[in-house]
């Protein structure tokens, strides 16, 4: 019922929100509806592990995505969707497809990773934030008039590749990682006075809290199955040690 509430309530709010305050070129806002519904959608399809949360993105969020995206500037933005993003969603997809949970085919299974790992990939991608956004400064200098957000859009898309590889590799760390991304495309999205896609960033941050929560317990119910089937394992192999005593003294 949450789920349903949260995606109708988004869907709505974008549709809205499009109305209360048009845009110039009605062609942009449209996208950015179809934006809005279908990241909410993507995203809720990650955070219950499915696979098919990668085609839902590849038609209904990064394809528009990318012209929204162009309309408004950010063309680095633009050029991760075409040269990371869409082909990572359908190696994702194919890899996500090898790791059904055993009990249940419509879920993937997801896995934790080390937090001091997580510590030194933050660090280093906060280096690679920086020194990518002061390239993109100098070149965006070199092209002057072009967009002026290059920092803003080169940190975004460091910290949205970070998420890419976790989402990839199924670790949980990448809701981490995309708290990152909401909290700078907001930004993009306010100097850009697209109140459409803010929305969308409400949808993302309410959702990566949510999609936390879920991957946090079913990583850790699945630890407790694990620890209990290594357990049987164990008092089985007990059993049969046991019983090949037994039988040993008897012949004796």
């Amino acid at each position: 019922t949450y789920e349903k509430v949260w995606l109708l309530t988004l869907s709505v709010a974008g549709i809205v929100v499009s109305i209360l305050f048009p845009e110039e070129h009605g062609w942009v806002q449209i996208f950015a509806v179809i934006v809005v519904i279908g990241g909410c959608s993507c995203e809720l399809l990650v955070s219950k592990q499915s696979k098919w949360c990668f085609i839902v993105s590849f038609f209904f969020y990064d394809l528009p995505q990318t012209v929204v995206y162009v309309a408004n500037g950010y063309y680095v933005s633009a050029l991760f969707e075409v040269i990371f993003w869409m082909p990572i969603l359908f190696v994702s997809f194919y890899l996500w497809n090898k790791k059904e949970d055993k009990d249940d085919a419509t879920l993937t299974e997801v896995k934790k990773i080390n937090w001091k790992r997580d510590l030194l990939i933050f660090l280093g991608v906060l280096a690679v934030s920086l020194a990518t956004g002061a390239i993109f400064t100098v070149v965006g200098g070199i092209f002057e008039g072009i967009s002026d957000f290059w920092y803003i859009d080169a940190i975004a898309n460091t910290f949205s590749c970070l998420n890419g590889l976790f989402l990839l590799l199924r670790y949980d760390a990448q809701w981490i990682a995309w708290y990152g991304v909401c909290i700078c495309e907001s930004i993009m999205w306010i100097l850009a006075q697209q109140w459409v896609m803010l929305i969308l960033q409400v949808g993302y941050i309410t959702n990566t809290t949510y999609g936390l929560i879920k991957w946090h317990k079913y990583i850790k119910t699945h630890k407790v199955e694990e620890v209990s089937n290594a357990n049987d394992g164990i008092n089985n192999n007990k059993k049969i040690d046991d019983n090949n005593n037994e039988t040993n003294n008897n012949n004796e």
